[in-house]
């Protein structure tokens, strides 16, 4: 379900964090619970890259709301924090459609 968007997909976190290092994707969203390196750790190597990790929108997508995590994932400029349960697929969509939105009018000014 790609909604007119090219969609790369990694099977693990060490996958994932090296197809966003490569492609630099418009935006990344990651599960806290993945194979091989957890969310946590990929969103902590992503923003080490200067040149685009440190600004790259992040969208963690778990089923652990636990405060810790949030925090953390704050302390590394990730605000948008979504537990799983809480949201359906095509709100997933939706929520992902406006931030890149956001993140286009804010790059246009």
């Amino acid at each position: 379900m790609n909604q007119g968007y090219e969609v790369i997909r990694a099977a693990d976190g060490e996958e994932g964090l090296a197809k966003a290092l490569e492609h630099r994707p418009d935006i990344v969203i990651l599960d806290i619970l993945m194979p091989k390196m957890d969310g946590m750790t990929a969103m902590k190597k992503i923003r080490e890259d200067d040149k685009w990790g440190k600004d790259a929108p992040i969208v963690m997508l778990t089923n652990l709301s636990d405060p810790d995590n949030v925090s953390e994932a704050a302390k590394y400029n990730v605000f948008d924090f979504l537990v799983k349960t809480d949201w359906k697929l095509d709100e997933i969509v939706d929520f992902v459609k406006q931030k890149l939105e956001l993140n286009f009018i804010n790059l246009s000014k």
